[in-house]
């Protein structure tokens, strides 16, 4: 009887345990918006910062990306951010990560109203339905934005992100409105579109301004596409070519190009987006060893950086928890005592 009582128990336990509430990983929150500017409703995906709801610290603000294509690019973003952001290692702050899902991607995305023969049958037009990029940024601005900064704790820097239309979209609100964001990025963005409009529209920016506005930021990727070459995709390439030799030959933008070989136009984003967040914040890392010998450095690294973004920042208190800990652990006495009336005055205790 015992033995048969065994056999019977230990299914029993499996099915217990196996039904019990088990806690979830989630990545972010969904949000609809009603979009008066575009008359229809809009999912937006917030993810927020790991330490945005630690009750062992006090509330903090956050820089905003603003992610264009949510529902292809936000899985793996929001990884990618909190990555390179973790102490004691971090290359970027923390930030709260907007992904905008689409609905008509073509009409929001693209500066001006065209139509193209499809390159495999010439009976189809394409891009029926484009030129909404206007519109679509003034839902961004007077919308997307308010709405964000009114339900999150949002900082005062943000950055927008797109891909190909999205690149397209980054460049020409850029060129149009760089007041908008802080930060623009564009991966292997279409700018051969509309016989390239949005290339005219550069020369004429530069004709009018002589210069791009200071304390802004454009990053774009290229994409390799050596097989695509051969056809229509070679416009793409030609367009960010001569995209690139015009900004870099006026020299006023801080600006960085990147060519990704072997990444084809549907995968340069993931490079893409990890270098491209690495050089809009350039700077911001520190080490934790050169500040035992002299602690100041702190302070004066998070100035010169704040000077560089027109924005301030300032040590995270999660970061100051693994500076004051490295310092006691290795005996640095004066330096932790630095470091604690630091922390004090930049988070006083609650």
């Amino acid at each position: 009887m015992n033995s048969w009582f065994k056999i019977v128990y230990i299914p029993l336990l499996l099915l217990f345990t196996l039904g019990k509430a088990q806690e979830k990983l989630t990545i972010g929150e969904k949000q609809n918006l009603f979009s008066k500017v575009l008359n229809e409703n809009r999912e937006i995906w917030v993810h927020l910062p790991k330490t945005y709801n630690d009750n062992t610290i006090n509330p903090s603000k956050y820089p905003v990306i603003y992610l264009l294509d949510g529902e292809i690019n936000f899985d793996y973003y929001t990884g990618l951010t909190d990555f390179i952001a973790r102490t004691p290692y971090a290359d970027i702050p923390e930030c709260i990560v907007v992904g905008i899902k689409n609905t008509e991607r073509t009409r929001d995305l693209t500066p001006t109203k065209a139509q193209k023969k499809s390159p495999v049958n010439p009976d189809i037009i394409l891009f029926a339905d484009s030129g909404g990029g206007e519109n679509f940024v003034k839902f961004m601005q007077e919308e997307l934005k308010p709405f964000i900064n009114k339900n999150y704790r949002t900082q005062d820097y943000s950055v927008l992100v797109g891909h190909s239309f999205g690149g397209l979209f980054a460049i020409n609100t850029f060129l149009l409105h760089p007041d908008y964001f802080n930060a623009y990025v564009a991966n292997d963005p279409s700018l051969w579109w509309d016989n390239k409009v949005t290339i005219s529209r550069t020369k004429e920016y530069l004709e009018k301004n002589k210069k791009f506005p200071a304390k802004k930021t454009l990053y774009v990727s290229q994409a390799d596409n050596e097989e695509q070459q051969k056809n229509w995709n070679s416009d793409m390439t030609q367009a960010i070519e001569e995209f690139k030799g015009i900004i870099e030959k006026n020299g006023s933008l801080n600006y960085k190009h990147s060519f990704f070989e072997g990444e084809t136009h549907g995968t340069v984003s993931y490079p893409g987006n990890y270098e491209a967040l690495k050089f809009i914040f350039k700077g911001f890392r520190t080490d934790v060893k050169q500040l035992a010998k002299n602690p100041k450095q702190l302070e004066e690294d998070y100035k010169k950086f704040s000077e560089k973004m027109g924005t301030g920042f300032t040590p995270s208190e999660t970061y100051l928890n693994v500076v004051i800990k490295f310092m006691k652990s290795n005996g640095f006495k004066e330096s932790e005592t630095y470091f604690t009336n630091l922390k004090d005055r930049y988070y006083p205790k609650k």
